[in-house]
């Protein structure tokens, strides 16, 4: 078997929370497989020299929340905000690039980055990338939108 370099990638591994323990279980038997696992996030707990920091990947920046608000606040949305939206994609699916690049990934886990809208730039560039790129992908989500509440303020 042919040993992978694989990338998580989430709003935060860090702590003791749901994503960040699975992704910490999922990468141990990875690792006792044989291969390497990098870590891309808006924070982490995980290796130096495997992790990727992107504060803008954070559901708590101030920029990220301000957008949350604007998207679900209000029925339609703003010129001004699709155009914020589009700006942070383009610098986050940058990010994405870089990290792939880097760390010379094979395969991506992204981690609840798609099934929450936490960080829609984050979610809009995971897409858009994915798409673009062709890169393996495996999603591994168990928080969902319809069978929780969560939100930027409580998150």
């Amino acid at each position: 078997m042919n040993r992978l370099n694989i990338g998580f990638i989430s709003f935060r591994i860090s702590g003791t929370n749901g994503v960040s323990l699975e992704t910490k279980k999922w990468a141990h038997v990875l690792e006792e497989m044989g291969h390497r696992c990098y870590y891309m996030a808006g924070e982490l707990d995980t290796p130096k020299d495997r992790s990727f920091v992107v504060e803008e990947a954070h559901f708590s920046t101030p920029a990220v929340k301000r957008l949350y608000f604007r998207c679900f606040d209000r029925e339609t949305r703003d010129p001004l905000t699709t155009r914020d939206l589009h700006a942070q994609r383009e610098v986050l699916k940058d990010k994405l690039r870089l990290f792939v690049s880097r760390y010379s990934l094979d395969l991506i886990i992204p981690q609840n980055t798609l099934t929450i809208p936490l960080n829609i730039p984050l979610e809009m560039a995971m897409t858009e990338f994915i798409a673009e790129t062709g890169i393996p992908t495996i999603a591994h989500h168990h928080d969902f939108f319809w069978s929780a509440s969560v939100s930027c303020e409580t998150a």
